[in-house]
Formats: structure tokens, C-alpha cells, sequence
């Protein structure tokens, strides 16, 4: 990404507040949190962590303001962001780095498990990814979460940006992959249509546990057309 869309997608979060958001979008984004939650809990991987959490290095790559601090706050943590805004908000002192996934400050090879969420659609796509390949281990995994090109859903508050949002398909990632840096599965999530949004927040919530509850069956069906794709990559 050039850096006049770099800067505008900074200044879009360096002035982001959720807490002015509608009520059924703030309930959308949790719902989609906690799809994220589920599906990282229950990897194979993830549960072997934290089995020996005390030696993991974990990096959370575009962390924002801490949305998901609690999958990996009993590990050995850096919390990453290029928004100082949003490292503001994010109630912990320690270990907090402003910098880009574009030009991570790290040395080669360090990091055991990087989240990467709702990041690369906003950079260059191949240079970030590439990024987090050199700073994970060997063995090492990632976990890239985007939002889906293909999707049937296409829900206005997740496509429609105001700023350089470049929507990732299956076959980006498939473009990416390499002997020594390999796709271990990638699946979609999120189902609900948008149309439910219009419903009143009781029944909204009610519809959105409905659907948390039956994701993973629908995924089956509908394979890689939800609202999002995950990516488990890992470094040969």
C-alpha cells in the first residue's frame, strides 16, 4: 500500500471510536469477536500452548485497543498496533509497541503464534505476510483473519469502508504459500445475513446466539462464503 492510503487508514483509527457506534453494531462486532474467541480456542495448536503458556512468545499483531487480550494474556505477549490512539485505550502498561506490520522491529525467527485480525485488508497484503513469516519460529504459526472477498454475506459495516480496504480471498492466500511457509487449513465464519440487523436488539441477540451456536454447521454447507476467512499458516 502507498503511503497516502497508509496515512489515511492511520488517521481513520488514530480517531476510531467504538463507543459511539449504534448498539446493533457494537453487537455485530461481538458476535464476530466471539466466533474469533471459539474458533482459536478449540485449535489443536492454540490448546497445546497453553499447556506450557510460560515459555510461548505470542504476538498480537494490529491489536488495537485489546479486543482480544484475554486468548493471550497468560502468555509472554507484545501487543502491536500502528494506531497510538488505540494503544491508549488499551488498558495494560506494559509491552504495548506502535509500530506496522509492513516493517516489523523484530529480529528473525522469534515469535511462536502471531495474530494477525482485521489487519491486512487495510496494507500490502504480501509484504505483511511475509513480514510475519520472518519474526515466527520455525513451527510457528499464524493466524490471518480477513475480511472474505467471496462472501455471500457482504454486510455494508464490514465492506464498506471509508478507507483503503482491500477485501482477501481463499486464493490470496493460496498465491502466498511456499515450501517453507504452508497453509494448514482455511475456513469461513459469520453468517448471519444483514437483513437481521433491523431487527430490535433483544431479538437481534437472540438471533445472533442462534447463529454462534450453529456456525460451524453452516460453514459446512456454505464453505468459504461467510463474512470472514481464517488462515492457519505454518513456518516449515
Amino acid at each position: 500500500m502507498n503511503k497516502l492510503k497508509s496515512d489515511e487508514v492511520k488517521a481513520f483509527y488514530e480517531n476510531w471510536d467504538v463507543s459511539k457506534y449504534p448498539d446493533y453494531l457494537k453487537l455485530l462486532m461481538e458476535f464476530e469477536e466471539h466466533l474469533i474467541f471459539k474458533i482459536i480456542l478449540e485449535d489443536d495448536f492454540f490448546k497445546s500452548l497453553s499447556k506450557s503458556h510460560k515459555n510461548t512468545k505470542i504476538l498480537d499483531c494490529g491489536c488495537g485497543f485489546g479486543s482480544f487480550y484475554d486468548l493471550t494474556k497468560d502468555f509472554d505477549t507484545l501487543y502491536l498496533d500502528f494506531s497510538l490512539n488505540l494503544l491508549k485505550k488499551f488498558k495494560i502498561e506494559k509491552n504495548k509497541i506502535c509500530a506496522n506490520i509492513e516493517n516489523l522491529p523484530f529480529k528473525n525467527g522469534i515469535f511462536d503464534l502471531i495474530l494477525c485480525i482485521n489487519v491486512l485488508e487495510h496494507v500490502d497484503f504480501k509484504k505483511a505476510v511475509f513480514e510475519v513469516k520472518r519474526v515466527l519460529k520455525t513451527n510457528g504459526r499464524a493466524y490471518f483473519i480477513v475480511v472474505n472477498a467471496d462472501s455471500i454475506i457482504n454486510d455494508e459495516i464490514f465492506v464498506d469502508w471509508k478507507i483503503p480496504h482491500n477485501l482477501i480471498s481463499k486464493s490470496d492466500f493460496k498465491s502466498i504459500e511456499t515450501d517453507d511457509f504452508k497453509i494448514e487449513y482455511i475456513k469461513s465464519f459469520y453468517f448471519l445475513h444483514p437483513f437481521f440487523k433491523l431487527f430490535p436488539k433483544l431479538i437481534l441477540k437472540r438471533i445472533i446466539d442462534l447463529f454462534f451456536k450453529n456456525d460451524e454447521k453452516i460453514s459446512k454447507v456454505l464453505k468459504f462464503k461467510g463474512q470472514f476467512l481464517i488462515c492457519k499458516m505454518v513456518k516449515k
